[in-house]
């Protein structure tokens, strides 16, 4: 998956706050792999299956994914999170409101993963 969206993984290069922070964003990803929530498609591509079990496939993010961040304004943080997810996987954010708070958690987590300056 890093690969195919070019994040770079490569950890040598990290002093000890980037190291955490880079950990603090992979580890909860790779547990929801484990947990069967998330896998990689054969292009790379992450796709969360939803508790209702809809799958939420993840393309890479777009500058277009960074102006949905701008969407709401200051202090819509959610909002213009879920305007970034709703570009990056084709779901209309009416949809993406009705995802049950685990889901939200772990579609949160891969778009922050999408969108650092990694």
């Amino acid at each position: 998956m890093c690969a195919a969206n070019r994040i770079d993984e490569d950890e040598t290069e990290l002093d000890a706050a980037e190291l955490a922070e880079w950990k603090g964003m992979r580890d909860p990803i790779i547990r929801d792999i484990c947990r069967g929530k998330l896998v990689i498609d054969g292009e790379g591509r992450p796709v969360w299956t939803t508790e209702q079990g809809k799958a939420l496939v993840f393309e890479r993010a777009t500058a277009a994914t960074f102006m949905a961040l701008e969407t709401y304004g200051k202090g819509k943080d959610v909002s213009n999170t879920l305007a970034a997810i709703a570009d990056m996987t084709g779901t209309g954010k009416g949809e993406l409101s009705k995802l049950m708070a685990g889901d939200m958690h772990g579609v949160n987590r891969i778009a922050q993963l999408f969108l650092a300056d990694r």
